[in-house]
């Protein structure tokens, strides 16, 4: 006799796979820092590869709003991970303020990235696709610029400009997606620059609580 698959199994798959692949983000991410090869291990210390998660998760699921909740638990996971990792292997956790930090961003920065993958899927507008195609890219290419500032001996910044250089070729389903994909990198930059000055104001302000 076969099992009829009801709604409710794909509630309780897209739930699991939120749940596994936040909590395997922050995971890996703190096991990154001290044991990835040598000029790799800040990769553990960006947050690019956590939006890139929230993306991929939102452009599985089956609605707007379940891209967005995608986005957060599991960034909200990976901070659980993270600092759960960081606690049994060294003894320490996060303080109050990089709890409340990371949090506020995972709610942002997963809602945002979440949605743009959905709507890099599902979206007929190529308008809509291309902005959810230059987010992606201008994040790592951002970080990748901040990160060659701020750690010059490490490859991650170098690497992440070639990745975020490299998105809209990988992801656009057409030349036209990939073209303006590559347009729409430049107002995206912008607009990340915005947040990332807001970013740091709201960390010195919880932090300096």
């Amino acid at each position: 006799m076969t099992r009829t698959t009801t709604a409710s199994d794909g509630v309780v798959g897209r739930v699991g796979l939120i749940v596994v692949v936040g909590l395997a983000t922050g995971v890996l991410s703190q096991f990154a820092q001290d044991l990835a090869p040598e000029g790799w291990s800040q990769a553990g210390n960006t947050i690019s590869p956590w939006l890139l998660v929230a993306f991929l998760l939102g452009a599985t699921m089956p609605e707007r709003r379940w891209a967005v909740a995608a986005g957060v638990v599991a960034l909200l996971l990976a901070v659980v991970g993270f600092y759960a990792t960081t606690t049994v292997r060294f003894g320490i956790g996060g303080g109050t303020g990089s709890l409340v930090f990371w949090g506020i961003g995972a709610l942002v920065g997963g809602s945002v990235f979440g949605l743009a993958g959905h709507e890099w899927r599902t979206s007929p507008d190529r308008r809509i696709r291309a902005l959810s195609i230059g987010l992606l890219a201008a994040v790592f290419i951002a970080e990748g610029v901040y990160q060659r500032g701020v750690a010059p001996d490490s490859s991650v910044g170098p690497a992440y400009v070639v990745v975020g250089a490299l998105v809209p070729l990988a992801v656009g389903r057409s030349w036209p997606d990939r073209l303006w994909g590559y347009v729409a990198v430049l107002p995206a930059l912008a607009l990340g620059a915005a947040g990332y000055l807001v970013f740091q104001a709201l960390y010195g302000v919880i932090t300096g609580v």
